[in-house]
């Protein structure tokens, strides 16, 4: 009987290897070669996966999108739109180890991405969801009369995006300079300012 291979597993398993290696070694070391050793497995049957080393950094980098994304979804929208968008914002913080992973895997990819025409577009796809998902909350607590007044909802979540980018670089540059609480106190403070 032959067996059954689940190839999606396989791919997460891969990327996983991808961000070990971005982890330890940086997003240079990512090499097909270094991925398949890491991995276990041998370069050939990685490329039946990923035919070149952009396509397999491209997935490792979709992955942690979507893991962002999916986390999103679990929170209780019915929590009220501030705190809502206050549970968005920490899923996308480094405030544990799971998260401070998937935070240095993204920020590693971003010099990549700029130069990268098929990462970049990965890369701008994946903050076109975050940050419509931000607006959608925030629109609607534009609409329930929650933010001062000439807030622009689009606006304020690619600020939120980017006010995260800058604290989780810092975080991971310095966790005992910029701890886990004083980016919860910084997130807090920035929505004193837009929120009511």
């Amino acid at each position: 009987m032959p067996k059954v291979v689940d190839h999606e597993q396989r791919r997460r398993e891969l990327a996983e290897a991808v961000w070990r290696i971005v982890r330890r070694d940086g997003i240079d070391h990512a090499s097909v070669r270094a991925v398949a050793a890491e991995s276990g497995w041998s370069s050939g049957s990685l490329r039946h996966y990923f035919p070149t080393q952009d396509a397999l950094l491209g997935f490792a980098m979709e992955l942690a999108y979507r893991r962002f994304l999916a986390r999103l979804e679990k929170i209780d929208p019915t929590t009220g739109n501030r705190e809502l968008l206050r549970s968005f914002v920490h899923e996308m913080l480094a405030l544990d180890d799971d998260r401070r992973v998937e935070a240095a895997v993204l920020l590693a990819f971003l010099p990549r991405a700029m130069v990268e025409p098929s990462l970049h577009e990965l890369e701008r796809f994946g903050t076109r969801q975050l940050c419509d998902e931000m607006a959608r909350v925030l629109t609607a607590a534009q609409e329930a009369g929650e933010l001062r007044d000439g807030v622009v909802p689009a606006k304020a979540a690619l600020r939120l995006i980017v006010l995260i980018d800058g604290l989780n670089i810092h975080h991971g540059l310095g966790p005992d300079e910029l701890t886990a609480a004083d980016m919860v106190e910084a997130v807090d403070e920035h929505l004193d300012r837009i929120f009511a």
